[in-house]
């Protein structure tokens, strides 16, 4: 008995051990199948009370593997102790695993009992739901690392979310693996056929997205875009003195200076880049801008935005992005609406758990008012900070006020050599395809790079490398179908699913 949960449990850890090796940095192709298939053999064989346990082993290492990265955020950057920084990610573990792998392992099965194992052609539907609900819940939600990532590296293939966005990958995933489980374990010559109906459906999916990209032509109004990359140690932000905050205000001039040569029409600078406060006399914004006189550039750049009561105390502090126009007046900005929960601000302030975790001391960020465009002439620029990113439908909503162009500052130094910048820089390079317009993203340390409407990266500076590139940036001239149809997508996938459902019962009535 003994023997068979510890090989039960194994089976669970390997599962998410494979899951998590399909997503960014590691892109082991296909290993989702045989990770899916392990946890479709044990919600089939197991009890409920047993699938439980083993599905939150599951969750446990598939969270370990892809956000291992908090550990290093806390503790190298955050100043937590290592000890108490692995503890409260094993706490993040846990709901990660209650809430995405026990959750849905526990309804698929629910639905094995009540349609054997045809009911497991309703989990690919299941999982997208719940993936949905994430982008909500909890707090401003967590939509880092959907499943649809693990084959968006394929980038003919990641043409499929302009019309379905990212969701639409995380159902293939599902449906693929869902094939793939019966086709090893129940050996029946339908499923086989299934899966040679999924084999030459991919590789349908491979030309046509080929196409795509192939055919793909920029057109209409463009401007040349400087991104900035200033490398910035993420310890000098933390710990800054005037001489530091000196030496990164002389960087980004230095910056600024070969964006103008490069003959760029707009300077991008990445989240939180210069240390002073806009709205806030001091000789730092004196300094920067005295320099900045010279240079005669427009700029897109990230500030912590502190805002000021009468009596001189702190009303409020966004993080914000400015715009501004070559003279160095502010045009308008936009501050970020979903906040990182537990980074940016504290949801359920408590004095006693903050007199054990220093680091929630303190101001929280305000969350904006609104998504709000930034006008530069033709330009009209949804700003992501952030995860931000993240977001399918957040982004979505944004772009459907009348956006041409995205622009994405971020600050990912807090990951260090991970997996994490590659898995943000992912997630943000899928935007702009669901979304059918160019993608402009400055990152702190990287990965900074101009994506055009198909996903195709333009050109790139690499993690932890200094510099400055320009690209023309092509003006969108019309919405993706995603976009444009995104309420009938939702309804028509609620109707598939009852469909489906009503398909499934008729196979196997119990």
């Amino acid at each position: 008995m003994i023997k068979d949960n510890l090989k039960n449990i194994f089976i669970g850890g390997l599962s998410g051990f494979l899951l998590a090796l399909s997503l960014p940095n590691f892109f082991i192709p296909f290993s989702f199948l045989v990770g899916f298939s392990l946890l479709f053999y044990l919600i089939e064989r197991h009890s409920t009370k047993d699938i439980l346990i083993y599905s939150f082993v599951a969750g446990i290492v598939f969270s370990i593997f892809s956000f291992y990265w908090i550990v290093f955020a806390l503790s190298y950057y955050g100043g937590i102790n290592l000890i108490v920084s692995s503890v409260l990610f094993l706490i993040f573990s846990f709901a990660y695993s209650l809430y995405t792998f026990v959750l849905f392992s526990f309804i698929g099965k629910k639905v094995y009992q009540k349609y054997s194992f045809y009911g497991f052609f309703l989990l690919p539907f299941i999982w997208v739901f719940l993936e949905f609900f994430r982008e909500f819940f909890p707090f401003n939600g967590f939509s880092w690392n959907l499943f649809g990532y693990m084959l968006s590296y394929i980038n003919p293939v990641a043409q499929i979310t302009y019309y379905t966005s990212v969701y639409g990958l995380s159902f293939l995933v599902l449906f693929f693996s869902v094939s793939f489980y019966l086709m090893v374990f129940k050996r029946d010559y339908r499923f086989v056929v299934l899966n040679v109906l999924n084999i030459i459906i991919f590789t349908l999916l491979l030309i046509w997205g080929n196409h795509r990209i192939n055919s793909y032509t920029d057109t209409g109004k463009y401007y040349k875009v400087a991104v900035l990359q200033g490398n910035v140690d993420e310890s000098m932000k933390l710990k800054p003195t005037k001489e530091i905050n000196i030496k990164i205000i002389d960087k980004y001039i230095q910056l600024l200076k070969q964006a103008k040569e490069k003959g760029a029409d707009i300077a991008v600078l990445p989240e939180s880049a210069l240390p002073f406060f806009p709205y806030i006399d001091s000789s730092l914004k004196d300094y920067f801008f005295q320099r900045f006189s010279d240079i005669k550039i427009p700029i897109l750049s990230g500030f912590d935005n502190v805002l000021l009561k009468e009596d001189g105390d702190i009303d409020r502090v966004y993080n914000s992005l400015f715009l501004i126009d070559k003279d160095g007046f502010y045009v308008d900005y936009y501050s970020k609406i979903k906040l990182v929960p537990f980074g940016e601000y504290t949801p359920f302030r408590n004095s006693f758990l903050e007199s054990i975790f220093t680091y929630l001391q303190g101001i929280d960020f305000s969350k904006g008012e609104g998504q709000k465009l930034l006008i530069y002439k033709d330009m009209k620029i949804a700003s992501l900070i952030c995860f931000e990113s993240i977001f399918p439908d957040f982004v979505s909503n944004f772009v459907n006020k009348g956006v041409n162009v995205i622009v994405n500052i971020t600050n990912d130094g807090w990951f260090g050599k991970t997996s994490a910048p590659y898995q943000h820089f992912e997630m943000a390079r899928i935007r702009a395809i669901e979304n059918n317009v160019y993608l402009i993203r400055a990152a702190n340390t990287g990965i900074s790079a101009v994506i055009n409407p198909v996903g195709s990266v333009k050109s790139f500076i690499p993690l932890y490398k200094e510099g400055v590139l320009v690209e023309k940036v092509y003006l969108s001239s019309g919405k993706s179908f995603y976009n444009s149809y995104k309420m009938y997508i939702y309804v028509g996938f609620v109707f598939i699913f009852v469909f489906s459902l009503f398909l499934v019962y008729r196979l196997n009535p119990k």
